[in-house]
């Protein structure tokens, strides 16, 4: 009967190709479990939704899918907590609604853009809408048009497929004056309600504003469901004049009053910052006040959009990006690169000490500070590494809201995740290099943490293209200075040809071990003479 220990040497070796398989394995697994956000093209879907045996019309993109009836209100908006999302299934010609009605509704089961014609009780009959679809403009543009009565009620809607707003026209012809609701919001059962009159910076929240600049009902954000709370404002813009009653509670709801055509500008998706200064709605009195990362953010879009000025490519832009945090933190990280260079330095002798030391925890800690001392690595030498995370935090903010009003190569838009994972598999790599790198001569460190970037490729298939993006090209700039710094390193080494004294340690190593000097290095002459 063979022993535990001839059953183990008798196992075969696993070979190199094994090795790699099963790391590519998982990677492969992963990345097949399914896109997690598919980009959605942009377009307008003809079907019965509510299944009242009339077509409606809905407009779909990657960041909202809203409905509307024959008569131009809207019976369903639903701003995408995770952008790119398609929640709208095709088969056969036939589209299924089920995923895209469990979620939440701005409206609940009322109605936006609904028009109210005062002692007008008449039968509405709708007219067929009309459609136009402009991508390369971002605009989808619908046209609906009803009678009621005497009176016929027209609307144009204008939907900007990569931002939450659209600009409404609405003409009433037979009635001098008419109300338009807009009920929300559907997650809470009491939202802010507000509205402020033109010239004024005082926020109104119940009753009847008149001359407005707008009316909103808004969600509160809080720390970390920014991407979950949503807001519904309405801004009449082109000189209309409009007066708002305020319904705040469960039926929520803002009812303006017209006399004459309206034009308004209208956004309806998510409360958050960045999203509401692109479409120039963070500019209203009391609209949003940011915290600090939050202005940071601003900052940064700031920048962006001046970068885009010049550079006309938003690979460049955040390119330009990379280099310029790389720049400003170039000096801690320069700290964290030698910190590195000098602990691979001393791995070998940081792995006698383990084994000569393997039954004594404390004198094995000694000596390892003691070769830290002697070596200069300071043990929190890695600290400088975290200083990027704020700056990661303010980009990721910034790139998940922000307008990308174009896409690149095979990313439609640098604001939702790569739906062909290419990032994803580019950021593993960039990253085992950059391990390699970084632990080239302890190759068991190597194959320890090589499977910790599995984790982090579910994070690269989620993120926005863009943050993955900026993620390779930083950890490209992280290698390139690693690379300089381990050849300053050897070549400071070779120069001084060090040679380490071993020192034995007593059971009072603190005590009585002093630092091993480095032997001197001899001149050129005496060396080639030796």
């Amino acid at each position: 009967m063979q022993n535990q220990n001839d059953s183990t040497s008798s196992r075969p070796s696993t070979s190199p190709a094994r090795s790699r398989a099963a790391f590519l394995l998982p990677l492969l697994a992963l990345l097949g479990l399914g896109s997690a956000s598919a980009a959605v093209t942009a377009r307008w879907i003809e079907a019965d939704f509510n299944g009242d045996g009339r077509k409606d019309l809905i407009a779909t993109s990657n960041l909202a899918d809203v409905v509307f009836n024959p008569e131009g209100e809207v019976i369903g908006w639903y701003p995408k907590v995770a952008p790119g999302s398609n929640l709208i299934t095709e088969q056969n010609g036939a589209y299924g609604f089920n995923k895209l009605k469990n979620t939440i509704s701005l409206v609940r089961e009322r109605k936006a853009f609904e028009v109210v014609l005062p002692g007008n009780t008449a039968e509405r009959q709708a007219r067929p809408f009309t459609t136009q679809t402009d991508l390369p403009n971002n605009r989808l543009t619908a046209k609906f048009q009803y009678t009621q009565g005497s009176a016929t009620v027209s609307k144009t809607i204008a939907l900007n497929p990569r931002q939450f707003t659209m600009i409404a026209n609405i003409d009433v012809d037979g009635a001098e004056n008419y109300t338009v609701n807009f009920a929300g919001l559907s997650r809470n059962n009491n939202p802010d309600v507000k509205a402020v009159a033109q010239g004024s910076t005082d926020i109104q929240t119940s009753g009847t504003v008149n001359n407005i600049q707008y009316a909103a009902l808004q969600e509160e954000p809080g720390t970390f469901n920014s991407q979950a709370v949503t807001a519904l404002i309405v801004r009449p813009i082109e000189g209309t004049q409009a007066s708002v009653n305020l319904q705040g509670g469960q039926n929520a709801n803002l009812a303006l009053q017209f006399s004459g055509p309206a034009q308004l500008a209208v956004y309806g998706g998510k409360n958050e910052l960045i999203r509401l200064s692109q479409t120039g709605f963070l500019n209203l009195p009391g609209i949003f006040d940011p915290n600090l990362f939050g202005k940071l953010s601003l900052g940064v879009a700031s920048l962006m959009e001046w970068l885009y000025g010049f550079l006309k490519s938003w690979f460049l832009v955040i390119v330009a990006i990379t280099i310029l945090i790389r720049l400003l933190i170039w000096p801690l990280m320069q700290s964290q690169a030698r910190y590195t260079a000098r602990l691979q330095f001393i791995q070998p002798e940081i792995k006698k000490l383990n084994e000569q030391y393997k039954d004594d925890p404390q004198k094995r800690a000694e000596a390892t500070m003691l070769l830290y001392r002697e070596h200069n690595v300071n043990p929190i030498g890695c600290l400088p590494m975290f200083i990027q995370f704020p700056f990661l935090i303010v980009l990721w903010n910034t790139i998940r809201n922000f307008e990308f009003d174009s896409g690149l190569l095979w990313l439609p838009d640098l604001s939702i995740p790569d739906p062909f994972y290419i990032l994803a598999v580019l950021y593993v790599l960039a990253n085992l290099l950059s391990l390699y790198v970084m632990t080239r001569k302890t190759p068991e460190m190597f194959k320890q943490q090589s499977f910790i970037y599995l984790i982090f490729a579910y994070f690269a298939i989620t993120f926005p293209a863009g943050v993955t993006l900026y993620w390779i090209l930083s950890t490209l700039f992280t290698v390139l200075q690693q690379v300089l710094i381990n050849r300053q390193m050897e070549a400071a080494m070779a120069a001084r040809n060090v040679q380490r004294v071993e020192v034995p340690v007593s059971p009072n190593l603190s005590k009585s071990v002093k630092p091993a000097k480095t032997a001197p290095a001899l001149p050129k002459s005496k060396r080639q003479k030796e």
